[in-house]
């Protein structure tokens, strides 16, 4: 093909044909143009190809991913609910005589008011895009922009999630342990099936007598006592804003799980 132009040129130059000789150049001049056109916009298309496979193998992951934290964030707002609903079953056993109130009853509620959830999310997948520049690869322009400030997002959760840990850290253990015995909450707490299964403590509970390692404890100076009140009161409204707050992260992971949805094929 290349001779065959090469011998037209050849020809028109002999003729002294120079008009249409320059005709002729400016033609093969645009078919090479053309040419090049072409190849780029095959490039391009098979460029866009790849990319829009390697979009869908992201958006796979990150949805495993995000299904995954917010089953984890489902978990953590129905041990506070439970946390919120043994606060107020204490509160009520502080109105009975010491000789109706069940210990085991009072030691499973205290058990779980001084449980310390937290939301931990997996952003391996999420990270990864933004440290690796790929994150152009998600088409989605608001996708792009949740999962970009999706973990500057949880501040104020976490922020919350430490005033529960500070306050039992420092404030409920310590009060327990000075008034009471922790030997029955502890027993209570890894008996607790419900629990055990959230946090995936395994069935090692049932292989230890425990309840023969700890003896029984007056629990009447705790449970009585006029500051146990206010720390339940506290507790109760700290874990009620906690939960508030899991709920706008909930919504939050919502809707990036609807978003990839949308882009899923």
């Amino acid at each position: 093909m290349i001779s065959f132009f090469r011998k037209i040129r050849q020809q028109l130059l002999s003729q002294n044909r120079i008009t249409r000789y320059l005709i002729y150049a400016i033609g093969e001049i645009i078919l090479v143009v053309i040419g090049i056109l072409l190849a780029l916009q095959i490039n391009t298309w098979n460029q866009n190809r790849q990319d829009r496979k390697q979009e869908q193998q992201l958006l796979a992951q990150l949805e495993m991913e995000y299904n995954k934290n917010l089953e984890q964030l489902n978990s953590k707002i129905y041990i506070r609910k439970e946390m919120i609903k043994s606060c107020l079953k204490l509160l009520s056993y502080r109105k009975l005589e010491s000789t109706i109130v069940d210990v085991d009853s009072l030691n499973f509620h205290l058990s779980r008011m001084t449980t310390r959830p937290t939301f931990n999310p997996v952003l391996g997948v999420t990270n990864e895009l933004s440290n690796s520049g790929k994150l152009y690869l998600i088409k989605n322009a608001e996708l792009r922009k949740e999962l970009t400030s999706f973990e500057s997002f949880l501040g104020d959760l976490s922020e919350e999630e430490m005033v529960i840990f500070n306050l039992t850290e420092n404030i409920l253990q310590p009060f327990l342990i000075q008034h009471y015995q922790m030997g029955g909450v502890i027993t209570q707490f890894l008996q607790d099936e419900d629990f055990m299964a959230i946090y995936s403590l395994g069935d090692t509970n049932k292989e230890i007598p425990l309840k023969e390692l700890f003896q029984p404890a007056d629990f009447k100076p705790y449970l009585y006592h006029p500051d146990l009140e206010d720390h339940i009161a506290i507790m109760i409204s700290n874990t009620v804003y906690t939960n508030q707050q899991s709920e706008g992260v909930k919504e939050k992971i919502e809707l990036i799980l609807s978003l990839i949805k949308s882009e899923t094929k």
